[in-house]
């Protein structure tokens, strides 16, 4: 695993934070010449110096002052843009990186999470870059040159105000930021907590509310938000500590009461001029400004180095290895085989155990079982939504490991229930994966996805955004839109999660009309729920507990008398079997794309409705009439 680290992480604005570095420098060596122009004023008033004396030191002060804000100034907008650059590219790798680490990654992760490193802890890093270098140095450099300078004017009174400094400052900062570390460090996992509850909140409100959870919900959020207001006010009282005692020792007062009768015993033993005195007074007070401001820094820092660390963290995750582009279909177009696949989330548990299956080109295969068997996971496997722990999954003949990820995306297509559209117009869902699809080609799609209509009486068509200005499409218009970009892919192999299991009736006729469409002459996968809806796919394997149980046609397995028959006879004697007769007309059902049956009495004599023709036979409809006959 090839571990990023922070300073790899703000490497691109390096170079300026060294630039700011130097300008900020040399304006803080600067900004000390208006002191030093001060004492020399003084001095020269005392020995009744020549005026051009006062004048040069003058000069000498005003230019010093100016130039010192100007390279300051001109340092922090370096570093400023170069966050600025170095926040769009951590934004743009750190979304890159989630398309390439395998989705398995994703899934452990809360949205929640996500959202916090792209949005906030990319912004947290702005402290690193923008102003580490800057004010940092900045302060630093102004202490460091302002203590030469009095080293240089008297080194033993300086050593002795040094001391005392040294001494109150490591007891203001032994006392102001014990335990700070620590309560910014759950402090921010709160942060994380919080943002997890809210995201979920908002993204899983119509299932809450469906499913009478909103308590349950509203407890979750209740939770974090209580943890995150608890450990905020406690942050808050130990930062607000840490600075209220910090102010209250580095007020200009107290300093000055720790120099003053140092300095004038110095000046009272003649072992100092008065003028020279002044310096220490003027330094006295700016320097414990420069203190609070490294340690104003220093907490800030802090934060931005836990950001910083978490962005890294994902950052440094392993990208799924790519193959190489390949000329063709492969030496077995449009077939399907996995050899001794295993796999899982947590390697320590696979999900998947030695499964091996053969899918044969044109074939329309079943993946039935209990809940949690491993259904999705086989299918996500073909796609390589993961990687195997061992075995082979190969499509077209070719190992997917192999092959380059344009060209497996060419070849499977996969239609899911939860269907995800991105923020855009009607024409850039469909086109996701083809962006450079001609709107002829989109329009063919959507009508092929019996979806083209009811795009057109979007206010703005295919130029709507959804989601606004009317743009709001129904779940299972939602779903017709992702067989849309199905179908503008046109890849040989399909893999179906039953589209319909939610739809209403009325949706789910339009969807089987487009499935049915879509999945004529190609290699199909179901995974399937309702075992009345694939009774005549060409081959079913049951899958439980990480295992093809059995294997076979609906017909054989019945025989069989095994867990696909106990499964049956459950769905049968519970009425979950209802694609014999449709609930609402009482007429009977044909199959569609999935194998589940359509309203009407024969196949291709009824209108597609938005499809705008007639259905055609497809293979899996085709494959399915067959086990209406058998049934």
């Amino acid at each position: 695993m090839v571990s990023v680290s922070i300073g790899e992480l703000i490497a691109p604005a390096r170079k300026s934070m060294a630039v700011t570095a130097g300008l900020t420098g040399v304006g803080a060596v600067l900004s000390i010449v208006p002191y030093v122009a001060l004492t020399e004023i003084a001095a020269a008033w005392s020995r009744h110096a020549p005026s051009s004396v006062v004048w040069g030191w003058l000069a000498a002060g005003v230019a010093g002052l100016f130039l010192g804000h100007a390279l300051y100034s001109a340092g922090l907008g370096l570093t400023h843009v170069a966050e600025a650059r170095l926040r769009h590219r951590l934004r743009r790798d750190i979304v890159a990186t989630l398309a390439r680490i395998p989705l398995g990654t994703v899934d452990q992760t809360s949205s929640g999470a996500i959202r916090k490193i792209v949005c906030d802890d990319t912004t947290s890093i702005h402290t690193l870059v923008a102003h580490l270098t800057g004010d940092a140095t900045n302060s630093a450099v102004t202490i460091a040159a302002g203590v030469a300078y009095l080293l240089w004017v008297d080194w033993r009174l300086t050593l002795v105000i040094v001391a005392l400094w040294v001494l109150l400052v490591g007891v203001v900062a032994g006392v102001a930021v014990s335990g700070f570390g620590d309560i910014t460090e759950r402090f921010g996992a709160a942060q994380t907590r919080l943002a997890a509850a809210t995201v979920e909140m908002v993204e899983g409100i119509k299932e809450i509310k469906n499913f009478q959870a909103s308590e349950s919900a509203r407890t979750r959020f209740t939770e974090a938000r209580e943890g995150f207001s608890g450990l905020s006010y406690e942050w808050t009282m130990a930062s607000g500590r840490a600075f209220a005692i910090a102010g209250a020792f580095l007020q200009p007062a107290v300093v000055f009461a720790t120099v003053a009768p140092v300095a004038a015993l110095f000046v009272a033993q003649d072992w100092i001029e008065p003028a020279y005195a002044l310096p220490f007074f003027f330094l006295s007070l700016g320097i414990p400004a420069g203190l609070m401001t490294l340690m104003q820094l220093g907490r800030h820092l802090y934060e931005a180095r836990q950001a910083a660390r978490t962005t890294a963290e994902l950052l440094s995750i392993p990208a799924m290895p790519e193959g190489e582009d390949v000329e063709g279909d492969g030496p077995a177009p449009g077939a399907v085989e996995l050899s001794g696949v295993t796999f899982g989330y947590d390697p320590e548990e696979p999900v998947v155990r030695d499964v091996s299956l053969s899918i044969p080109p044109g074939s329309v295969t079943a993946l039935v079982g209990p809940s949690g068997g491993g259904k999705t996971t086989l299918a996500r496997l073909i796609a390589r939504f993961y990687d195997v722990d061992s075995g082979r999954v190969e499509v077209g003949g070719l190992d997917v490991r192999d092959v380059s990820f344009a060209w497996l995306l060419s070849r499977v297509a996969v239609v899911f229930q939860d269907v995800t559209l991105a923020h855009g117009t009607v024409a850039e869902n469909i086109a996701l994966g083809h962006p450079e699809a001609a709107r002829e080609e989109i329009e063919r799609a959507a009508t092929a996805a019996c979806i083209h209509d009811r795009i057109l009486r979007l206010p703005r068509g295919y130029d709507t955004v959804i989601g606004e200005e009317g743009g709001f499409l129904s779940g299972g218009e939602r779903q017709r839109l992702t067989i849309a970009r199905a179908y503008l892919q046109d890849a040989p192999i399909l893999i179906l999660d039953e589209a319909t299991a939610q739809a209403d009736p009325q949706s789910e006729r339009e969807i089987h009309r487009a499935l049915t469409r879509l999945a004529d002459g190609r290699t199909v996968v179901i995974i399937a729920h309702r075992l009345a809806t694939i009774v005549g796919a060409d081959q079913i394997a049951v899958v439980d507990r990480g295992r093809i149980a059995e294997r076979g046609r609906h017909e054989e397995l019945l025989a069989a008398d095994g867990l696909y028959a106990r499964l049956w006879r459950s769905q049968q004697s519970k009425g979950r079997a209802g694609a014999e007769r449709d609930p609402q007309t009482g007429a009977g059902r044909e199959p569609g794309a999935d194998g589940s049956r359509k309203p009407g009495g024969r196949r291709g004599t009824e209108r597609a409705g938005d499809c705008g023709e007639r259905e055609g036979h497809g293979g899996a409809e085709r494959a399915n009439h067959r086990g209406t006959e058998e049934n």
